[in-house]
């Protein structure tokens, strides 16, 4: 192998381990840094968190006396001495923050909260929404109603997209369901998606509760009654303002439950027949000239922010690799050049 190939075969490698250094140290510096905030939060309506323990009835009592008046309190919390009964299917009034379980239905049915989702196509939205709040209005009476209308896209001459949510009685869910489905075109599919939650366990657990905690408030009142001291009257009435505010949260969440169970939500898309609609043949000019200058601008933008971003991130990095590549191939010349010469020499003394 001649002096020449040897000598660009070692720049050439060297050269090529300079590049992939470079590559690698810029792919490491541009690789994302994932960051991943994790925060263990537990949504379950239905685990209430346990409330702490009453006080009980006693007259003056010490404080080794009332520790174990709450252990009872504690104790009969957690093992109510009467089972709770799953409310009705038609709930009512059941859930009002009034109720605590002994005034709902004794027959033990499922408390389900139904709720679909629709969407149809119609030759005129404006029209099938009117047509679907005239039906709602009729079922007033038992608590339907409409929740939300919002009209988007469209333009004049057509009619435009229509979302809407409305509750009806459980009871009517499939009936109202197939009423708006019958409003499609002739022709098309309506897409059709239902889901049902039984609630009835996280309901009887809340009741359970609920009748636990009316039993420690009215033992606070009446250790409010008999207390003889001003610290055990604070005591108490601490212990009380607790009670409280834990009864209205589960009172609230019992009246949710049955008022979703006692009306189910349909939401509903309305979307114009496309072959309902005029044909647009409207030429816009200057809406396609503002297009295109924003896409021009964006462009430019675009391009600018690459320029920077390399200028900055990468350009750094390309020159320190290239000077260093630089150095590696002068100081290789230099050796080179020196070999010749120290051969040139020793071929001169020689002859």
């Amino acid at each position: 192998m001649s002096p020449k190939l040897k000598t660009g075969l070692l720049v050439g490698g060297i050269s090529l381990v300079s590049i992939l250094v470079c590559v690698a140290a810029i792919t490491l510096l541009f690789v994302p840094m994932s960051r991943s905030a994790g925060i263990g939060l537990t949504a379950n309506d239905g685990a209430w968190p346990a409330a702490e323990p009453a006080v009980g009835a006693s007259p003056s009592l010490s404080r080794d006396e009332m520790a174990a008046v709450e252990e009872m309190a504690e104790a009969e919390m957690a093992f109510p001495q009467e089972a709770p009964r799953a409310p009705d299917a038609d709930m009512g009034g059941a859930g009002s923050s009034g109720n605590t379980g002994s005034d709902i239905n004794p027959q033990q049915q499922r408390l389900i909260i139904r709720n679909g989702r629709i969407a149809v196509s119609v030759n005129n939205t404006i029209e099938v929404r009117s047509r679907i709040e005239q039906m709602v209005n009729r079922m007033s009476g038992d608590g339907a109603f409409v929740v939300s209308v919002n009209e988007w896209g469209g333009r004049e001459g057509s009619t435009p997209y229509i979302d809407m949510s409305i509750r009806v009685p459980s009871d009517r869910f499939d009936e109202v369901l197939n009423e708006i489905a019958g409003m499609a075109v002739s022709g098309t599919n309506p897409e059709i998606n239902v889901s049902a939650d039984d609630v009835t366990a996280e309901y009887v657990d809340v009741q359970a509760r609920v009748e636990s905690l009316e039993a420690a408030r009215d033992r606070l009142l009446q250790l409010m009654e008999n207390a003889q001291t001003t610290e055990e009257l604070l005591m108490a009435e601490q212990q009380l303002t607790q009670r409280e505010a834990e009864l209205e949260a589960l009172k609230g969440r019992m009246q949710y439950l049955a008022e979703s169970a006692r009306l189910s939500r349909i939401d509903i898309t309305l979307r114009p027949y496309i072959l309902s609609q005029p044909v647009d043949a409207r030429w816009r000019p200057a809406e396609t000239v503002r297009a295109s200058l924003e896409a021009l601008l964006r462009g430019m933008q675009g391009f600018g922010d690459f320029v920077i971003f390399f200028a900055i991130a990468v350009l750094p990095w390309l020159l320190a690799g290239g000077l260093v590549l630089f150095a590696v191939v002068k100081f290789l010349q230099w050796r080179l050049r020196a070999r010749r010469e120290r051969r040139a020499k020793q071929a001169g003394s020689a002859d």
